[in-house]
């Protein structure tokens, strides 16, 4: 098995130069929208941190494990209002690893009744391969599997790794009953070079994602359906989401990944600001015979801290 998913992942994602999909996948997509589309994090009225750790297939061997983390908080220059940002993820996949960082900004203003916003990603992505950890069976492996003999000259025999500018853009649009956005992440396919004749690249990939708070009679219930569409032309993926938040404070709910899995998640928003949540992906591919799901934690924290001196006296009442 763990033969097998090497030689998946390296034929895959290797030839001579890959053509390779880095991109980073979450269920609890909704309460992260700026890791796909920075014009995202003009949502926010406060200092914002966010973060999401996931584990991927459990229980095969070199699954993807991933882990991002956004920061971002509101500016105001004149009469101009916006959002700045940075913004990290770290991902490991079979002997590949991949580390963004990136700024973000975003630019709002008022339409119709609600607020549209442009925004922008910006820094490098770093793409490394373990070459030397690679082993490339020979011979017949079971009755339908063989492998030729002997070493591919375009696989990578040591640790490589190489970086490359990354860009991505976005539009998003909210109200406070609903949101839509469209964004293009990777827009300038970073190559990667590793040595004078092994390369990857990191393709385009576009983004399509709305939601809409549905009130119940009942006011403590708010019913709350969201899609994600992505896509870079070639292949399509859709993640459909219905949650359930009572009283603002506590949430759950159910999707479908399209052809891949059903995901159940739940969290809880604290009083101090402080939001955690978890999902679970069940599998419904073939995968489910190696793996019996994904898990992922999800922290959220929003606090407001001013930054302009204050001026006001106080006088104690020991020492009226």
């Amino acid at each position: 098995m763990k033969k097998c998913i090497l030689l998946v992942l390296v034929c895959f994602l290797l030839i001579h130069k890959g053509n390779a999909q880095f991109v980073s996948q979450f269920s609890q997509y909704m309460f992260v929208k700026e890791s796909f589309n920075p014009a995202a994090i003009a949502e926010y009225n406060m200092i914002t941190l966010n973060g999401i750790y996931k584990l991927q297939w459990v229980g095969i061997p070199g699954a993807p494990v991933d882990a991002t983390f956004h920061g971002s908080m509101p500016i105001s220059v004149g009469k101009q209002n916006g959002n700045v940002g940075i913004s990290f993820d770290n991902e490991t996949m079979g002997l590949f690893t991949k580390q963004v960082a990136e700024i973000q900004g975003a630019y709002k203003m008022n339409l119709a009744s609600g607020t549209l916003s442009f925004g922008m990603n910006l820094g490098a992505i770093n793409i490394g391969f373990a070459g030397d950890s690679v082993h490339i069976p020979t011979g017949s492996q079971g009755n339908d599997y063989h492998v030729a003999q002997g070493s591919d000259p375009m696989i990578p025999t040591s640790q490589v790794n190489g970086m490359a500018l990354d860009l991505g853009l976005g539009a998003y649009f909210y109200t406070p009953r609903m949101y839509v956005g469209l964004s293009a992440l990777n827009i300038t396919e970073p190559t990667i070079r590793w040595t004078s004749t092994q390369t990857t690249y990191v393709g385009s990939m576009y983004y399509l994602t709305g939601g809409y708070n549905i009130s119940l009679s009942n006011p403590y219930f708010t019913l709350k359906p969201a899609v994600l569409i992505k896509t870079n032309f070639v292949n399509a993926q859709a993640d459909f989401d219905l949650l359930m938040d009572y009283k603002d404070k506590y949430w759950g709910g159910l999707a479908y990944r399209l052809n891949d899995s059903f995901i159940f998640t739940g969290g809880v928003n604290l009083n101090n600001g402080l939001s955690i949540g978890y999902a679970f992906d069940l599998p419904v591919t073939s995968i489910l015979s190696s793996s019996f799901g994904s898990h992922e934690i999800m922290v959220s924290y929003h606090f407001n801290f001013s930054f302009v001196k204050r001026h006001s006296k106080y006088k104690s009442v020991r020492i009226l």
